[in-house]
Parts: C-alpha cells; sequence; structure tokens
C-alpha cells in the first residue's frame, strides 16, 4: 500500500497543498515552524479521522477558515482509491471513492499508519490512560469489530456511572438494573481483555530481537495488566457483586478494562520509573518496529510509517539500522530540519520534499 498524492486544503498552516509525486521513501525537509509534521499530521488523521497532536479539531482548522478538506490518493494491490476527509462546525465527514460514508467507522482504518515522534514518548512516561488509548488505536486498525465493541463498552460504563451517581444522590438500594449491566460489561470486557492481551503477546514475539539490534544482550517485554487477568464470566461477576458497595458510595465503576495498563519492562525493571530517556527512546522505537513486523506478518496489511523528526535524536549507527530493519517493507515517510541528519544511502534511494524552497 504506498500513497501517492496528498491534498490539503485549510489545514494548519496550509491554505494550499497538493504533493503528487510520493515514492516509497520519502523524506521532508524544512526549518521548524514550516509544516513538516503537518504533513504527517494529515496523512495519520486521513487514516484515523483524527489527529496525533489535539483532540479540538477546531485548532488543526486553518484560522478564520470554515472548514479543512483532506484528500489521499493510495494503491493498494494496483487498485486506486481515493479518500476523503471533512472537518467543519458540524463534526467530520467522509467519502471513498466519492462516495459518502454514513459513519465514520466505515472509513477509518482505509490503510495504516505507524507513528514515531519525539512526543510519542509519553506512552511510557505518562498515564495508563495514554497507553489504553495507544492500543485501542492500534487494534482499531487491525479490527472493525474491536471499534464496535469498545464503542459499546464505553456506553455501558457511562450508562453504570450515571445510575451509580444517581443511586448515590438519591439513596436508591435497587441493584437489579446494575446486574443487568455488569453481566454486559463483563461479556463485552472480557473480549477486550482478549484483543488486548493477544496484541501485546504479538509485540514480544518480536521486540526483544529488534531492541537487540540497537543494545545487544539487554531484555525488553511489555506486560499487561488488567482486571480481568485469569479470569472467567463468573469469577468477574462475583468480583462486581464484591465491590458493588464500594462503587455505590464511590458513585463510578472502580474494576474493568478502562483501568488496564501495560508496563514497559527492561532487564526485569520498570522501564518508566527505571530507565534513562535514550533508553525509553529505544524501548518505544523497539515497539513500534514490531508492529511493522505484526501488521505485515500476522494480519498481511502494509501500514505506512511516519517518523517525525526522530533522526535528530538517534545516532548515524542507530539510524542505519532503522532502515535495515525495514528493509523496503512499508512507505515512510521522514520530517527533519537537516539532510545531513541522515545517512547519504538513504538520501540517494529517497525522494525529497524542500518545503523551504517549495510553495506552500
Amino acid at each position: 500500500m504506498n500513497i501517492t498524492k496528498l491534498e490539503l486544503l485549510n489545514f494548519r498552516n496550509y491554505n494550499k497543498l497538493k504533493i503528487d509525486d510520493f515514492s516509497n521513501l520519502n523524506i521532508i525537509i524544512g526549518k521548524n515552524g514550516i509544516g513538516k509534521t503537518s504533513i504527517l499530521e494529515a496523512i495519520y488523521l486521513g487514516s484515523l479521522a483524527t489527529s496525533f497532536k489535539t483532540n479540538n479539531d477546531n485548532l488543526i482548522i486553518k484560522n478564520e477558515k470554515d472548514f479543512l478538506k483532506i484528500k489521499v490518493t493510495l494503491y493498494e494491490y494496483k487498485i486506486r482509491k481515493n479518500l476523503e476527509i471533512t472537518i467543519d462546525k458540524n463534526g467530520k465527514k467522509s467519502k471513498i471513492n466519492g462516495v459518502t460514508q454514513k459513519r465514520l467507522s466505515d472509513y477509518i482504518a482505509q490503510y495504516r499508519t505507524i507513528l514515531l515522534s519525539p512526543d510519542e514518548i509519553k506512552i511510557i512516561k505518562s498515564s495508563p490512560n495514554i497507553r489504553r488509548n495507544y492500543l485501542n488505536i492500534q487494534l482499531s486498525q487491525l479490527n472493525k469489530e474491536y471499534i464496535k465493541i469498545l464503542n459499546d463498552y464505553n456506553i455501558l460504563i457511562k450508562n453504570k456511572n450515571d445510575y451509580l451517581k444517581k443511586m448515590l444522590i438519591n439513596s436508591i438500594t435497587d441493584t437489579r438494573y446494575l446486574d443487568i449491566l455488569d453481566e454486559k460489561i463483563v461479556e463485552l470486557g472480557i473480549k477486550i481483555y482478549e484483543y488486548r492481551k493477544n496484541y501485546i503477546l504479538q509485540i514480544n514475539k518480536y521486540i526483544n530481537e529488534i531492541f537487540n539490534n540497537f543494545k545487544n544482550g539487554d531484555k525488553v517485554q511489555i506486560l499487561y495488566e488488567s482486571d480481568y487477568s485469569s479470569k472467567n464470566k463468573e469469577k468477574l461477576i462475583k468480583e462486581l457483586k464484591k465491590i458493588r458497595n464500594k462503587e455505590m458510595n464511590l458513585g463510578m465503576t472502580s474494576f474493568g478494562v478502562h483501568r488496564d495498563d501495560i508496563i514497559f519492562e527492561h532487564n526485569g525493571s520498570n522501564a518508566k520509573e527505571y530507565s534513562s530517556q535514550g533508553l525509553q527512546k529505544l524501548i518505544l522505537l523497539s515497539m513500534k518496529l514490531s508492529e511493522v513486523e505484526i501488521f505485515i506478518k500476522d494480519y498481511n496489511i502494509t501500514p505506512i510509517l511516519l517518523l517525525d523528526d526522530l533522526f535528530s535524536e538517534l545516532d548515524n549507527n542507530n539510524r542505519n539500522k532503522i532502515f535495515k530493519t525495514l528493509d523496503n517493507k512499508t512507505q515512510i515517510f521522514i520530517t527533519t530540519t537537516d539532510i545531513k541528519n541522515i545517512n547519504k544511502k538513504i538520501t540517494e534511494k529517497s525522494k525529497i520534499f524542500n518545503l523551504d524552497e517549495r510553495m506552500i
């Protein structure tokens, strides 16, 4: 799968931008603030209908404009696909080959992206919510059913929380509605748990070998922590009944896969707490490269790899190892402020886009 053309209208600092000569390996050069990352952000948004920079869509519409539009043309198995997404005050609309999609979920993941940027270090350093969200994004690219199950689960949790608050405020003691909700929550939670557990197992199948390309002899793995670990439906429902009084006193749900977390472990220790930032970046890089392997080998999907300002943070040796690991497996977009950051052997086989010289 390769993107051949990108068109932007009123996106970030671009009034209009059209690039229609992308190659398999693309390097986007330009000064800070000129819009390099915005191109990667547009490609990402064209796939997932969301930005990796902000949750506020108003911030990505160019100042004083009413809407933005992103068009992506790509080829998959020599078949051309035209994608379009528009964002305005009324929300998001999408088209596939000119046909408006009734649901945004029908548009998402028409092509898949794997992103690595300096900000992604928050996956290791930040809160469990960030890590869960990352898992959800990756799994939603691999299975449409996961999106539906997750949405349905979140609706049930909201309904349960609303009822628990109502019980707390109005001193309601009837728990029959909670019994119904808990059973449905457990059924969907088990499915989400299995999807996440299997995905972590897939990452661990590749991550240590890849990490050893950068730092030989070390041990890296990802651990999955969940309230649902090693429990069947009956045990989970019993667990929920045990803590029901606690949840009624709190007015919120305190048990479930919406509390899951993943731990990055380096040589037996939690990388968040004990590894240097340099090691954390290599662990994250290894995970992303593991995901390329998962998409291609386990799902027969070729993702688009987005590397935002990555090379400024890696030495020449590790930069070269990235390309040795990838070995023309996927289309790549790289941003950098200086072509000198990239090995000449790489630039010679790349398509280079200099935004400092381009009309934007």
